[in-house]
């Protein structure tokens, strides 16, 4: 029995000061080899100088056939910087769980110096390269206005309301610089004339008992708030135009999560996010969009929020090309629901199916390569 090892793609990972991010490790047999039927096997980790296994790091096993599985830590010997940990292997046997990738979670110290640096990754005798590329962060400029939803407007009163836990905005008049609407069906998108948000969206107060993470992995600004595409069973979207440079790259970013409140748990939430050339309602071309499936990944393990399932935020991002002649993109997130937007299909949300939205950001890009 014999091992191939290697750090999987993108070669090398990129990185900043500070951040927190994952790194693929794909492990293959050599050819002729019996298949491995749920074998426990040990696979190790040296890191680079400047990166760290950080307390709260995380390993998972990624295979096509099952759910993501979190993988057990033996231990992080930091002196010499080398992580080890476990699982249950399934190489060639045709299972469920044959064919994945492994995804190891590692923080950049903020004090690290920029430039390639190298590691090792192993299993028994095979040996392979680690190579993470670590670059100073630079700010970029937000063309996305109130990306976070810090400006709102109520109707009346303070308008926030507590709802199991967590804090919900009531009569909400407009949330700054956002339009909102609802997907009805066989193409038609109908856009709020008044700008409430009324039953298609609603607002979360971020700061209500730390639902929103303000550690480096998720950097949020104190204040930011959430918007909560459930609605009131509809298919609720938000959109912004913006301007852009005809022929440039761009970066649209931003964090999704499961429902706070989410009932009956085993449903799945779903976002769209796209990107169109000019206003959707001239019928602008997509530029870039994608569909996001997340399910439930548990409850809040503190006390004050054992009510309230885990958002389980990941950041998304959309790269995309304006083409010539095209200066402004309307960037629109909506719900799905279950029949998605086919010009043939009628709405159907499917109950409160939508995701968390936070800290969006449309960002000036380099080229891809």
């Amino acid at each position: 029995m014999g091992f191939i090892i290697a750090q999987g793609l993108p070669l090398p990972v990129n990185l900043q000061q500070g951040e927190y991010g994952f790194f693929p490790i794909d492990l293959l047999l050599t050819p002729h080899s019996e298949p491995i039927k749920g074998e426990k096997l040990v696979l190790a980790v040296t890191l680079p100088q400047g990166v760290t296994f950080p307390d709260d790091g995380k390993v998972f096993y990624n295979a096509p056939g099952v759910v993501r599985r979190e993988l057990h830590v033996l231990d992080y010997d930091r002196a010499n910087h080398l992580l080890r940990f476990e699982n249950t292997v399934h190489l060639d046997d045709g299972s469920p769980e044959a064919g994945g990738f492994y995804s190891v979670g590692v923080r950049v110290l903020d004090d690290a110096r920029p430039g390639l640096v190298w590691g090792q990754v192993e299993i028994g005798t095979s040996k392979a390269p680690l190579r993470i590329q670590i670059t100073v962060p630079q700010p970029t400029e937000n063309l996305i206005v109130n990306g976070g939803f810090v400006h709102y407007e109520f109707t009346s009163g303070d308008g926030w309301y507590d709802n199991k836990g967590t804090e919900y905005a009531k009569d909400l008049r407009q949330i700054g610089s956002w339009k909102v609407g609802q997907y009805e069906g066989k193409g038609a998108w109908h856009t709020s004339e008044t700008g409430e948000p009324g039953t298609f969206i609603d607002l979360l107060k971020g700061d209500t008992i730390g639902n929103f993470p303000q550690d480096t992995e998720y950097p949020f600004v104190p204040h930011e708030n959430i918007v909560d595409i459930d609605g009131a069973k509809s298919c609720g979207f938000i959109k912004q135009t913006v301007t852009v440079s005809p022929g440039s790259w761009y970066e649209l970013s931003f964090y999704t999560g499961y429902h706070f409140l989410r009932t009956p748990v085993s449903a799945p939430t779903y976002l769209r996010a796209e990107v169109l050339a000019g206003d959707p309602a001239a019928e602008g071309a997509a530029l870039a969009w994608d569909d996001y499936v997340q399910y439930y990944t548990g409850q809040q393990v503190t006390p004050a929020k054992a009510k309230l399932n885990d958002p389980a935020w990941r950041k998304r991002r959309l790269r995309f090309r304006t083409p010539a002649g095209v200066d402004q993109v309307t960037v629109r997130f909506a719900n799905p629901g279950r029949a998605g937007f086919d010009h043939e299909l009628s709405a159907d949300p499917d109950g409160d199916t939508g995701m968390l939205l936070a800290h969006i950001r449309l960002s000036p890009a380099p080229p891809a390569p």
